[in-house]
């Protein structure tokens, strides 16, 4: 068996979305090709996938309109997603409660490290997956 070598490279992704159920899974499709890019493994694509989508519904709740703005930085053997919600009409105000409560366990059960950092009047969250060993 040999050992494949990766370079150690900085990749940036951007992308923008409206807020819709079914567009989310763009969020998802973009986490799981910077992950597969990177060297990670199977079980790691899939919770980072699902993280990915679970910081998006935590940030919109129920909304409907808007803009979900994701960065998707992977670097060595992490990747770190950043997202932001822009809303179209009306100043969003975060919503907490249980539902923030389950977000941040789910979020804690299958990343690294995640957190909040609302930026002006825009929510934001970011989560961090490093790679596990055993598909390194």
């Amino acid at each position: 068996m040999s050992m494949v070598e990766r370079k150690a490279t900085t990749v940036s992704v951007d992308l923008s979305i409206p807020v819709q159920a079914d567009l989310v899974v763009l969020a998802r499709l973009a986490a799981a090709t910077v992950a597969s890019r990177a060297g990670f493994g199977v079980e790691d694509i899939e919770d980072l996938r699902l993280a990915v989508e679970e910081l998006c519904l935590s940030l919109v709740g129920t909304r409907d309109d808007g803009r979900l703005h994701l960065n998707y930085e992977c670097e060595g053997d992490a990747i770190t997603v950043t997202c932001w919600y822009e809303a179209d009409e009306a100043p969003f105000t975060a919503s907490g409660g249980e539902a923030d409560d389950l977000s941040l366990r789910i979020l804690g059960a299958l990343v690294d490290d995640h957190g909040r950092n609302p930026a002006g009047d825009r929510p934001g969250a970011w989560l961090r997956k490093r790679r596990s060993d055993a598909t390194a």
